[in-house]
């Protein structure tokens, strides 16, 4: 996680980034909904078991709390477990976002509490509404069973074909290969940062000092950014590293997180994605697709063995309308 966070720190300074916002008490009823039931068995599970031990345990400290209520480490991790994508990323690699994740969970968890104390989930509304979620949640992990593909499933070929056939749908932007000597803008006074990354580039254009070596020297913070897209980079950044030679570094580019020193270790022309790149999202594309067609043929197999019959008199009688505009397309 160390390694993350420090590489972050140094794309804050030169890439687009959404930072999290503050979470409300309306934001996290709203969003109560949408949370994945992975994510709230684990947590219900992760709360219960902090109520019962009671007592914190110096091999799993407590992570976060309200009243009788924890999240220890390893409840935490199982609660990660079960997110998936941009926001397990976010979650493993920025510790704002991880500390507002655990108060969520802990405000969600209180409403539920309140909930609870008033016997909430009695209410006839209420009551229907958990019925409906629960036969839903029966139907969609039968259904997904019924559905299930073996794990080699898709094959190469059909990875290359799938790739070949969206190829053009796969395009990215030109992506720059950077490496980033950073001097953070708290450790700096008026032009001192200009100042001292044009001497360091004026050692590496000379061969006095390697780029890494000269980051070292400086006591400035180094850092192999990777492949970059030109679309991430603030207006600064790109417009420096654009109209370099391969192998070149860059004149100082401050912003107000800091300035950096940049060496353009190589270009990617605009143009589709590698298959090494997208080999993960086509598996997901490939595999998403055939659960869909054998759960829709599963489904065809029922209707097959007994069709569904709709008396459209009725139907029209109770849509408002007229029995032949109920059987019209």
């Amino acid at each position: 996680m160390q390694i993350h966070a420090f590489r972050r720190f140094h794309l804050n300074a030169i890439c687009f980034w959404a930072m999290p916002r503050r979470t409300s008490a309306r934001g996290v009823a709203a969003r109560a909904g949408a949370m994945t039931s992975r994510v709230a068995a684990a947590l219900a599970l992760a709360l219960a078991s902090a109520a019962a031990a009671g007592a914190e345990s110096a091999a799993d400290p407590v992570l976060a709390e309200r009243g009788a209520a924890r999240i220890t480490a390893s409840q935490a991790r199982a609660m990660l477990a079960g997110t998936e994508g941009e926001l397990r990323r976010r979650l493993a690699t920025d510790p704002a976002a991880l500390r507002g994740f655990l108060r969520d969970a802990l405000l969600r968890q209180a409403v539920l509490d309140e909930a609870r104390a008033q016997k909430w989930e009695q209410r006839p509304d209420v009551a229907a509404a958990l019925q409906r979620a629960h036969d839903q949640v029966v139907a969609a992990s039968f259904l997904a069973a019924q559905a299930a593909l073996p794990a080699g499933y898709p094959s190469e070929a059909e990875i290359q074909a799938a790739y070949a056939q969206t190829k053009a749908q796969l395009m990215q932007p030109r992506t720059y290969h950077v490496m980033q000597i950073f001097l953070p803008a708290a450790s700096l006074h008026g032009d001192e940062g200009r100042r001292r990354l044009a001497e360091l580039r004026s050692r590496i254009q000379h061969g006095r000092a390697g780029f890494d070596a000269a980051a070292a020297g400086a006591d400035a913070r180094g850092a192999d950014l990777g492949f970059l897209a030109e679309t991430a980079l603030i207006p600064a950044v790109r417009s420096a590293v654009a109209g370099l030679p391969e192998g070149s570094v860059s004149d100082p580019v401050c912003s107000p997180g800091g300035c950096s020193l940049l060496r353009l270790v190589a270009t990617r022309p605009a143009g589709p994605a590698p298959l090494a790149d997208v080999r993960d999202r086509l598996v997901r594309a490939l595999r998403q697709q055939r659960v869909a067609q054998e759960e829709q043929a599963y489904a065809d197999a029922l209707l097959q063995r007994q069709p569904v019959r709709v008396n459209e008199i009725e139907l029209a009688r109770l849509a408002g309308g007229s029995p032949a505009a109920a059987g019209s397309p």
